[in-house]
């Protein structure tokens, strides 16, 4: 009797826990929060990209008729507790940032969650259609300016399937958002139309077509581009692993110098035609150590081949001012380039203080932030093999940016970095797995020098090749053929995300006037 009230007991127990995981499913919130999390799993380093084709179809179905104001509230849940998900990494250097950046994320979200039901009011269920456009002009707006962050774009899901974003070139990353877009409508609207066999069919059709059509394109592509053919540049890439946290501490400096003197002559070895140090590899100011100035020049000479070396440069305009610059330099037999590069595009409350510049009160807060001035010059590198351009860490992120150095003449790129602050967490592959784009787009091939890691080189076809570890003192070397033409997209840039916001600010317009003149005819 005792062991079946206990067993009764259990049976009961258990019957009410999945009674109330039942109940809990069936609240959107829940949902959408078990939905977010799982299209994390979709980005870099995972490799399930595939769950992007469809995890924002199961998200349109719960915001199905639903009002205005509660497409934007529940959209903004959804992009907050997806980028709670996707920047948590951000919570080494700053809880409260992570925080307020996921917020602000999660608005831009929810306002086009809010601005198709207000076109689903209008339109009906042809709306969903516009969607994709809506998420393309959001994406492209949420990169542009200072505070631009197009660090979560769903292009970077696909980094995975090389041959299904070869059309990139043509569109840039914001085309590759748009088709996965429209795979998710599609498979919405399969849903949707559930009862009517025709046009399931016709859906499945349209759905398998769309899916395969960029991988076909896409190998027609890599036949043409990843060939070894024309000039080629070999590079070798440094990756010192050096202790963030402690780099800038006088007493640690020694070390850090003397980890890329060793790298430095192992690299030159092989001779290659370049030897890359990452972002800050000379913690301090480069032309102005003469100690260390010299010792450089030195191993320079020594090597024979040419250094590009992260490192910090001032100005000084006028008597007592100053203005720093994270920056980087070319240094060849000894000679430093009376030209650097310094970083375009800062990390806004890291690196700088947005809009310090003109606002005199903003320059007297202090978060720990660098105070760096960005530059103003798309600053190309002379080289044997054709004009590089050195991308600073976040600039990579931008494509508007770096296709200004193509356009510029740079026939191949570096990007240099230091993700020594994030740990073991996805930030550092989310952000390496960016220049897969940037090559891609412009058909350059890009060699990247990351402190702590992840340094590799990505081909004209976005093939990624000899990835390094992270947190391991490395060098890596590849020979990668330069690029050549220019690509629609190197000459028109982002074409598409302008095109989906006119086409956005038109609609939104046009509702607006409708939505004034109805009432106006009810009246007459």
């Amino acid at each position: 009797m005792t062991v079946t009230a206990a067993g009764n007991a259990g049976s009961l127990a258990a019957g009410y826990v999945m009674s109330s995981i039942q109940q809990m499913l069936t609240r959107p919130l829940v949902r959408l929060s078990l939905l977010a999390g799982l299209l994390v799993f979709a980005y870099p380093p995972f490799p399930f990209g595939f769950l992007a084709w469809v995890i924002l179809a199961l998200v349109l179905g719960i915001l199905d008729g639903r009002s205005t104001g509660t497409s934007f509230r529940y959209g903004w849940w959804f992009g907050f507790c997806m980028h709670l998900g996707l920047l948590y990494w951000t919570a080494w250097v700053t809880l409260p940032g992570m925080l307020a950046v996921a917020a602000v994320l999660g608005v831009y979200v929810g306002v086009v969650f809010g601005a198709h039901a207000a076109f689903r009011r209008w339109f009906g269920g042809r709306a969903v259609w516009l969607w994709p456009i809506l998420w393309v002009a959001h994406e492209y707006l949420r990169g542009l300016g200072v505070l631009g962050f197009p660090w979560t774009n769903f292009s970077y899901t696909q980094t995975d399937y090389t041959s299904a974003i070869q059309f990139a070139s043509f569109t840039g990353d914001l085309g590759v958002s748009l088709w996965v877009g429209y795979l998710n409508v599609l498979l919405f609207v399969l849903w949707r139309e559930r009862g009517r066999m025709p046009a399931r069919v016709a859906l499945v059709g349209a759905w398998v077509v769309l899916a395969a059509a960029p991988f076909v394109y896409g190998t027609r592509e890599i036949l043409r581009w990843g060939g070894n053919d024309g000039e080629r540049v070999t590079a070798a890439v440094l990756q010192g692993d050096i202790d963030s946290w402690h780099k800038w501490d006088s007493t640690y400096a020694h070390f850090s110098y003397a980890t890329y003197y060793t790298l430095t002559r192992l690299a030159a070895e092989s001779r290659p035609d370049l030897i890359v140090w990452p972002e800050t590899a000379v913690p301090g100011y480069l032309r102005a150590d003469t100690r260390r100035l010299r010792e450089i020049q030195d191993l320079s000479r020594a090597v024979g081949v040419p250094l590009l070396i992260g490192t910090l440069e001032y100005r000084s305009p006028d008597p007592g001012q100053y203005i720093y610059y994270n920056a980087a330099h070319q240094m060849i037999d000894g000679r430093i380039g009376p030209g650097f590069h310094a970083k375009l595009h800062l990390v806004p409350m890291g690196e700088w203080i947005p809009f310090s510049d003109r606002m005199k009160i903003l320059r007297d807060i202090h978060v720990g932030q660098a105070d760096f001035t960005a530059g103003n010059e798309y600053h190309l590198f002379d080289h044997p093999r054709g004009p590089y351009a050195a991308l600073i860490c976040f600039e990579s992120a931008f494509p508007d940016l770096v296709r200004m150095f193509v356009l510029k003449g740079a026939r191949f790129l570096v990007n240099i970095t230091n993700d020594g602050w994030y740990g073991f967490t996805p930030g550092p592959y989310q952000h390496a797995r960016m220049c897969v784009f940037r090559a891609i787009e412009n058909r350059v091939p890009v060699a990247r020098s990351a402190n702590s890691g992840i340094s590799m080189f990505v081909d004209r076809v976005g093939r990624v090749s000899n990835a390094s570890l992270l947190y391991f003192t490395d060098g890596r070397r590849e020979t990668l053929p330069v690029g050549g033409a220019t690509t629609f997209f190197t000459r028109h840039g982002m074409w598409l995300g302008k095109g989906c916001t006119w086409m956005t600010l038109v609609l939104g317009g046009l509702l607006g006037v409708i939505h004034l003149v109805r009432p106006l005819r009810r009246h007459a």
